[in-house]
């Protein structure tokens, strides 16, 4: 006994020192990695070639993973050299660093004669290792047509097929773990399940498990085939904390449900210890929250393991306990009545569960959907929204079919075809998770939020005695307008202004300047330099007679785009506002759902109630069991084979 309490108290401090890991280690991040902006930009047309390339990334990227080509228009092609990470700062970005913050990846070029270029890019977002490519067209004294941002990225069909196996075979170990505890209580009346189908509840879940276990490391070679540093960035991610308490959650719960199976082999009334329960739920609760980390993420590491913990969880309870009961039960218990009665009980026991699996999925999956689609339009125009409304669909409808299947349990037949049709809708659901998963989410530049980006109309500062407001309009990649105004605070003036200048300084450190031109309303030039969106620096020169020039400069925001909106088809506002609202309202109900359920259980519990056993005659003697004590006394009855 001792021997086995240390290997337990072993397995219990592995999933601590896992989760740990995870949940005080860095940040993940939003698990896919966008183009933000490139310089230069797709598009630009420049007077003379750029000795560098820079593309800005919404997340951190694998630099060993990265590729750059480049292409002329006479398919010449061009070699790229020394690529780098650099920070929002310029400064050197580590390689394994985890974090929310872009990060540009930088191309030194070779000396670039006057033509048309097309550059093609891939790589591997650092979180979820998902691929990461695009292209653009930029132009040497010659014109071009940009090359268009990229498309919202779809699932690959060999990691769709990975996840969705690992989410089958996860949700399978769950689900029968669970039927297992419900088989093995007292319920009355009713048949109590015999050993043998408690065994084959168990079996079947092992199987499960097994898929589970060996999906985690498929999908990771999926993912890292053909990439540069493949075997080390799959022996990195292996031993990385999510992955651990991922696996070592599963290899718990698995190895806790095969002891369960070989002790109801060899001992007819073995029942499972309540350490045994307590760390097979601790391997549960770890593999859920690794499978969510695994995911996208919703925030901090926190957060995604208790709102995607919970929604592995709930899948498993439902759709795991459906699939095993259909796999292991129905075959056998459609042999004998006995067996069918038997299973009976135990489906009309996990509708009380069914019902909060199914409440805690769409809880959790409002709170899950909110981070990862931007807006409607991006519900509508993505394969991730796409494949997130018909994945909400068909678990409606296997909602639907388990509504018509639980009141047909309270008959006396065994609804086998509608318990066939809610298996096959959940199957469908899992493979569709595991698509959401493999996809890149909808919230890409493509679907800008409105109201998202808030820029000032203008700028204004003080230099000396004057004040200078400088406004840049359409403030967009490509010709723009800059209107200078300049006003003196001392009266009498100093000095008439006799000219202004220019200076603009592009992201990458490019300088050009423009005088400017007095007109009627102020001083204005038109420039076409604002070739790449990011952040520019705007210096105002004054000029007055006999008074040395002053210079004012401001940091100046030029967003992506090429000057034509994005079109918006239904709605461009937040969607996340709406989806909490409504998982809050979802919660409060279920709260006050389950009081009300508790109260009426209480008073009908209760001495005096409706379902309270009716006490016995003054005069009566309750029957005496074996050693004298009455009969259903602190008894309870063990089923056996």
């Amino acid at each position: 006994m001792s021997v086995v309490r240390r290997r337990l108290g072993r397995l219990l401090a592995a999933l601590a020192v896992a989760g740990l890991t995870v949940l005080i280690g860095p940040a993940p991040a939003r698990a896919h990695a966008y183009l933000a902006s490139s310089a230069p930009a797709d598009g630009a047309v420049l007077d003379r070639a750029p000795e560098t390339l820079t593309l800005t990334f919404t997340e951190h990227v694998e630099l060993s993973a990265a590729r750059v080509a480049l292409v002329d228009g006479d398919g010449r092609h061009w070699a790229v050299t020394g690529l780098a990470l650099r920070g929002a700062d310029g400064e050197p970005a580590a390689e394994d660093a985890d974090s929310e913050e872009p990060v540009s990846l930088v191309a030194g070029l070779p000396a670039l004669p006057p033509n048309t270029y097309h550059v093609s890019w891939r790589t591997l977002s650092s979180d979820d290792l998902h691929t990461t490519s695009g292209t653009l067209v930029f132009g040497v004294g010659r014109q071009v047509t940009p090359a268009g941002a990229p498309g919202p990225v779809g699932p690959g069909p060999r990691e769709t097929a990975a996840r969705a196996a690992g989410l089958l075979g996860l949700a399978v170990l769950l689900g029968g773990a669970a039927l297992t505890l419900l088989a093995g209580r007292r319920r009355s009346p009713g048949p109590t399940m015999d050993r043998a189908l408690r065994r084959r509840l168990l079996v079947v879940s092992g199987y499960g498990g097994a898929v589970a276990m060996l999906a985690a490391p498929l999908q990771l070679a999926i993912q890292l085939a053909g990439a540069a540093g493949g075997w080390r960035l799959l022996a990195d991610q292996l031993t990385s904390g999510r992955w651990l308490l991922r696996e070592a959650g599963t290899a718990t719960l698995l190895a806790v449900v095969l002891g369960a199976a070989h002790r109801l082999r060899t001992a007819p009334d073995a029942r499972i210890a309540p350490a045994s329960v307590a760390v097979g739920l601790a391997g549960a609760l770890a593999a859920a929250a690794g499978t969510a980390l695994l995911g996208h993420p919703t925030g901090g590491p926190v957060r995604t393991a208790l709102i995607g913990g919970g929604h592995v969880l709930a899948a498993g309870g439902w759709a795991g306990s459906l699939l095993v009961a259909v796999l292991a039960l129905l075959p056998v218990a459609c042999r004998t009545a006995e067996r069918a009665a038997q299973l009976r009980v135990l489906l009309r026991a996990f509708a009380a569960l069914a019902v909060g699996c199914v409440t805690l999925l769409v809880l959790t999956g409002l709170l899950l959907t909110g981070p990862q689609v931007s807006t409607v339009d991006a519900l509508l125009g993505s394969p991730y929204g796409l494949l997130l409304l018909a994945k909400a669909g068909v678990a409606g409808v296997a909602g639907l079919l388990g509504l018509r299947t639980a009141r047909r349990l309270r008959r006396a037949d065994l609804p086998r075809r509608g318990l066939l049709a809610e298996a096959g809708a959940l199957v469908v659901v899992l493979g569709l998770a595991g698509a959401l998963a493999a996809a890149g989410p909808a919230r890409a530049p493509a679907f800008p939020v409105a109201g998202a980006v808030r820029l000032e109309p203008q700028v204004s500062g003080q230099m000396a005695d004057l004040v200078d407001t400088v406004a840049v309009r359409p403030n967009r990649p490509g010709r723009n307008i800059v209107s200078i105004a300049v006003g003196d605070t001392r009266r009498p003036a100093p000095g008439p202004v006799t000219g202004v200048s220019l200076l603009l300084t592009g992201p990458n450190g490019e300088r050009a300047v423009h005088p400017v031109t007095r007109t009627a309303d102020g001083w204005v030039v038109a420039v076409d330099d604002i070739r790449t969106p990011g952040t520019w620096r705007v210096g105002v020169t004054v000029l007055r007679d006999g008074l040395p020039p002053v210079t004012d400069t401001h940091p100046w925001p030029v967003p992506a785009g090429d000057g034509t909106a994005t079109p918006v088809r239904v709605s461009a506002a937040p969607l996340r506002p709406a989806l909490d609202l409504s998982a809050l309202a979802l919660g409060v109900a279920a709260v006050v759902g389950v009081v009300l359920v508790a109260a009426w259980w209480w008073r009908r519990r209760r001495p005096g109630g409706r379902d309270a056993d009716p006490p016995l005659p003054a005069d009566t003697v309750a029957p005496a069991g074996r050693h004298g004590e009455p009969v259903g006394v602190g008894a309870e009855v063990v089923g056996s084979g």
